[in-house]
This record gives C-alpha cells, sequence and structure tokens, in this order.
C-alpha cells in the first residue's frame, strides 16, 4: 500500500470516527435539551388543544409517555376541507380516523369544537349521518363553543338539501358561542340557546319564523 493510500485510508478512518462522535454528541444534547417532555402534563395537554385532533393524535409515535396525552384534550378542532378534495378514500379514511378517536377521549366536557367539512356529493355517500354522530357526541360532552363550517363541492339544493342541525343542539343550554355556516335549520325546529352571549350565522338556510 502507497502511503498516498495509506493516508487516504487514514483520513476516512478519522472522518467515519468523527462523524459517529458528532452523531453521539448530537444525540446526547437533543436529550438533555427535551424540555418539553419535562414540562407539567397540564401544560401539555394546552398545548395539544392548539393543534388540529390529527395531529394531536399523532403525537403518540414520539415515546410511550406521550401515548395518552392527546385524550385529555378539550378542545377539538377538526378541517377535511383539505382532504375533501382529495381522493374519497382519503376522506373516509380521515372519517374513520375521527370516528375512532373521540370515543377514546377522557375529558368530561368540551371547551370548544370547530369542525369545517365538505360535502363530496359524487362520492354517493350521505355524510350527513356522519356529522349528526359527532355533533350529538359535543352536546353530550356539554360544548361551549360551537363552529360548524359546512362546505359543499356543488350547489346542495341541486342534488340535495343542505346539511340539517340536529334538533338536540338547537336547545342546548350549554352553548355560549355559536358560530353556523352554510347549514339549514329545521321548518319545525324550535330554537332555545338559552346561555349563548356570542352568534354567527353565515348563508344560512332557514325560514322568516327562526330569525325572529
Amino acid at each position: 500500500m502507497s502511503n498516498q493510500d495509506q493516508f487516504s485510508g487514514n483520513s476516512e478512518t478519522q472522518l467515519i470516527e468523527k462523524s459517529a462522535q458528532k452523531k453521539s454528541n448530537i444525540e446526547i444534547e437533543c436529550e438533555e435539551i427535551d424540555r418539553i417532555s419535562k414540562l407539567p402534563q397540564a401544560l401539555i395537554v394546552e398545548i395539544l388543544s392548539l393543534l388540529p385532533i390529527t395531529d394531536a393524535f399523532r403525537t403518540i409515535i414520539l415515546s410511550k409517555d406521550w401515548q395518552y396525552f392527546w385524550t385529555c384534550i378539550n378542545k377539538i378542532v377538526y378541517d377535511n376541507e383539505e382532504c375533501g378534495r382529495s381522493d374519497s378514500s382519503i376522506v373516509h379514511k380521515f372519517i374513520s380516523l375521527m370516528d375512532n378517536v373521540l370515543p377514546i377521549l377522557s375529558f368530561s366536557t368540551i371547551q370548544k369544537f370547530s369542525l369545517t367539512f365538505v360535502f363530496r356529493y359524487h362520492d354517493g355517500v350521505s355524510y350527513f349521518p356522519v356529522i349528526d354522530k359527532w355533533l350529538e357526541f359535543t352536546v353530550n360532552k356539554k360544548v361551549e363553543d360551537l363552529r360548524l363550517n359546512i362546505r359543499y363541492t356543488v350547489d346542495p339544493t341541486e342534488h340535495d338539501q343542505p346539511y340539517s342541525l340536529l334538533e338536540v343542539l338547537c336547545s342546548s343550554s350549554s352553548i355560549l358561542k355559536l358560530n353556523y355556516e352554510n347549514c339549514r335549520i329545521l321548518e319545525d325546529c324550535v330554537l332555545n340557546w338559552t346561555s349563548i352571549k356570542s352568534l354567527t350565522l353565515e348563508d344560512l338556510f332557514l325560514r322568516d319564523e327562526h330569525i325572529k
């Protein structure tokens, strides 16, 4: 072996050793500065509450300690607007995730529930029962802040009636803040929001009797 080859081999060995040492130092530093995991559980849960529910759920992959933090959140933000314009299989996976996530949540009351959902009529699937089930869950959990924004890929009056609010939701006594968009209130529905402090209605399908 020539001196040049020997020198080249030594250089490569030194580079590998330095690279391994550098990686080891980075890992040690990362362990030392993992301050998030050392935060109080209540603060971690509050941080997760600021994320969309699907992102909060994904934190279970971080470590064993993080497997259950997300189940304690009481603010649910659920938005499939982007998925609604994707392949139908993605939308169905999105719905399946929500169906499995909600029953696992451990809180007794919901502070906030924000739902944006796109109805895809060309799928041949009725999403009405899906929305009904989620909203009924929030009513049973005494939701205080509710935002419901229904969007449609086509004009809903051309194919089917727009989504109609659940009757139990129209008489919820726990709701303090309410925002409805692109929904319909049934003709025989009685509106009775006794605790409401903030009300926003946009592009609503309703009768003059409801306005009165």
